[in-house]
C-alpha cells in the first residue's frame, strides 16, 4: 500500500477527502493529516509518505513554501488542491515538480484520474529502483576491477577522469553525445564514469551536460539576429521543442520569452 498525507486547513474538506475517497481501490492508505503548512512540513519529514495532497493557501506556512522546504528532504510526490486559479502558484508548483494542480471544488473524476496515474508512476519507479539496486550489486564487482589500480584509487585519478569528461563535453556539446560516448573515449565503463561524476561533482553527467548547454544557449539568445531553432541546433538539440522544454525547466521561461525580455531590457 502506498502511504498518503493530507494537508488542508479546512476541516470539512480534509475529513471529507479522508473518509470519502476509496483509498484501498487505488492501493493507498492515509497515514497522517495536518491543518497547516508548518504542521504538514513536520509530519511529512517524519512519515516520508509516498503521496502528499495539499492546499496552497494555508496559515503559518502556505503549500508552496512547505513543498519548497521539503524539496530535497523527502521523495514524496505532491498533488496541489487550491481555491485560487493563480498562474504564479501554478508556475511555482511546476518548478517544484508537483504532479497536478487541481482547483476547488474538486471534481471526483479528475482527482481519481490524477491519483490513479500517480500511483502507477510511483509503482513503476519503485520497481525500477529495485532493479537498479540489483544491477548495482552486480556492477559493484565489475567496478572493483577498475578500482584496483593505484591510479584509480587516488583522488587525483578520480579528478583526472572527471576533468577529462568535462573537457570532452566542452568540445563536443554541439553533437548528439551521451555518457557512453565519453566513457568510450576515456577507456572506462559507463557505470564507473557515472559513479565518479556523481560522487565528485554532486550531480549527474546528464545534468552537467544540460546545464552547460543551457548556459551557452543563454549567451547565444542575447544575439537578436539568431533564431531560437538555430540556438537549439548550436547547443546540440536537434528538436527545438525539446530544447524549449528543457530551457523552461531550468530558467523558468521559454527561450523565446527570454529572448524577448532581453530585447525589451535593451530598449
Amino acid at each position: 500500500m502506498l502511504s498518503v498525507v493530507i494537508v488542508e486547513d479546512e476541516p470539512y474538506i480534509r475529513k471529507g477527502m479522508i473518509m470519502a475517497t476509496p483509498w484501498k481501490d487505488f492501493g493507498c492508505e492515509v497515514i497522517g493529516e495536518a491543518k497547516d503548512g508548518k504542521e504538514g512540513y513536520d509530519l511529512i519529514r517524519r512519515l516520508k509518505p509516498d503521496i502528499v495532497i495539499t492546499d496552497v493557501n494555508m496559515p503559518i506556512k502556505d503549500g508552496i513554501e512547505m513543498i519548497r522546504g521539503l524539496y530535497k528532504a523527502v521523495e514524496s510526490e505532491f498533488i496541489i488542491i487550491s481555491g485560487y486559479n493563480d498562474f504564479n502558484y501554478a508556475q511555482q508548483a511546476i518548478k517544484l515538480g508537483v504532479k497536478d494542480y487541481l482547483l476547488k471544488p474538486i471534481d471526483d473524476e479528475d482527482f481519481y484520474n490524477t491519483l490513479k496515474r500517480l500511483v502507477e508512476e510511483i509503482k513503476i519507479k519503485k520497481e525500477e529502483n529495485k532493479l537498479n539496486n540489483k544491477k548495482e550489486i552486480y556492477l559493484e564487482s565489475q567496478e572493483k576491477l577498475e578500482l584496483n589500480s593505484n591510479f584509480d584509487k587516488s583522488n587525483d585519478g578520480r579528478k583526472f577522469y572527471v576533468t577529462k569528461a568535462k573537457g570532452w563535453v566542452r568540445e563536443h556539446y554541439k553533437e548528439n553525445i551521451s555518457i557512453s560516448d565519453v566513457a568510450l573515449e576515456l577507456g572506462i565503463s559507463e557505470s564507473y564514469l557515472s559513479r565518479l561524476f556523481k560522487n565528485y561533482m554532486g550531480y549527474t553527467f546528464v545534468e552537467y551536460l544540460t546545464n552547460f548547454r543551457i548556459k551557452i544557449a543563454i549567451e547565444l539568445l542575447k544575439d537578436h539576429s539568431v533564431k531560437v531553432y538555430e540556438v537549439s541546433e548550436k547547443v546540440g538539440y536537434h528538436d527545438p521543442k525539446y530544447f524549449s522544454i528543457l530551457f523552461k525547466k531550468k530558467i523558468g521561461v521559454t527561450p523565446m520569452s527570454f529572448k524577448n525580455q532581453m530585447m525589451n531590457d535593451e530598449e
